[in-house]
């Protein structure tokens, strides 16, 4: 086993067994600052490891892949996670300073998958909910609900797997700075029964919107001890996760009352238009919403448009929360955004 090796400087050495092979690299996937390079190449060892130790990483987490003459691949000696829409490599690279998205010594939730048969999409889908500690203890007690969604190409395994997300919860609700909540995580691609592309639906081949608020909502609320209300319901997501966030809170304010926006949701706003109009009456808006909160990071080649939108809706007067921080389009951002957007929602 030759798994990647981190050292104190948080330079990775990669190895890789092929010694066959007449050209290796390593490929980022991330933003070429993330792991220091765009690429690396690999040297051939005389015991036929190709090897290479990276420059220093950034903090977080990581996509990349190999290439073995031309062939892109996960790396067999690393975990896999599902991103860029399929199983591929990821690298966890520590932080000494970061702590809250890292396991302690407290009370744990429970990370639950829940099956359930979906009469609009006609077929099987798979959701996870996280429940906190006391959930299991507490038998008589009702829970707020987040439902909480993943970028393009991600799944709803995401959250848990890449963003840590029951370790950021668990640690909030353990140092008393976050309400007790559940948490689900549901698969952001929902397709129609005769969609083309039935993993990545596109348009209106996509029916998440319908699936969440006609069958996922009411599935949890059936078998869970949840706050049946819109004050004790919110949605956020991250990139793609923001855009159904926004447009699907916005649209059923009947249902939520909190919405989190986590580096994306929103092209070429316009008031008058965008949203089904929602902020021409910016009174009611502000009434209606508990929290809306808006992140990103400044090197996510987005950040302008969302900066913008942030500067539109203080013009308007619209009550947000606007989060901006160090980092990309990457999971280390989104630990962030989740942290921050938990200690606010639903309080």
């Amino acid at each position: 086993m030759n798994p990647p090796e981190i050292d104190t400087q948080n330079r990775v050495t990669f190895r890789v067994n092929a010694p066959e092979a007449r050209e290796v690299k390593v490929i980022n996937l991330s933003d070429e600052m993330a792991m220091g390079a765009a690429e690396y190449s690999l040297t051939k060892g005389d015991d036929g490891i190709w090897w290479v130790r990276t420059n220093p990483c950034r903090p977080g987490y990581h996509y990349y892949q190999l290439s073995i003459d031309g062939f892109k691949g996960a790396d067999p000696e690393s975990q896999a996670y599902f991103g860029w829409g399929r199983w591929t490599s990821g690298l966890e690279v520590p932080s000494t300073e970061i702590t809250f998205y890292q396991p302690k010594n407290n009370p744990k939730g429970d990370v639950i998958v829940h099956w359930y048969f979906s009469e609009i999409t006609q077929a099987m889908r798979k959701c996870l909910v996280y429940t906190p500690p006391s959930y299991r203890t507490d038998i008589t007690r009702k829970y707020p609900v987040l439902y909480l969604q993943h970028g393009a190409g991600e799944s709803e395994l995401g959250w848990t797997m890449q963003g840590k997300m029951n370790f950021i919860l668990d640690n909030l609700l353990a140092e008393g700075k976050a309400k007790e909540m559940m948490i689900v995580m549901d698969n952001g691609y929902a397709a129609s029964p005769d969609a083309e592309n039935k993993a990545r639906p596109s348009g209106d081949e996509n029916l998440f919107e319908e699936v969440i608020n006609n069958e996922l909502i009411p599935e949890i609320d059936k078998n869970y001890r949840t706050i049946v209300s819109r004050e004790s319901r919110a949605i956020a997501g991250l990139s793609m996760g923001a855009g159904q966030a926004m447009r699907i809170g916005l649209s059923h304010l009947e249902l939520f009352s909190g919405i989190g926006v986590f580096s994306g949701g929103v092209r070429n706003f316009n008031k008058e238009t965008s949203f089904s109009g929602v902020f021409k009456n910016v009174d009611k808006l502000n009434k209606d919403i508990n929290l809306l909160w808006i992140g990103c990071g400044y090197l996510d080649r987005g950040f302008e448009n969302i900066q913008q939108f942030h500067r539109e809706l203080e013009d308007l007067g619209v009550n947000h929360v606007w989060h901006e921080m160090d980092g990309s389009h990457e999971w280390q951002v989104w630990r962030h955004h989740l942290y921050e957007f938990a200690q606010l929602v639903f309080k």
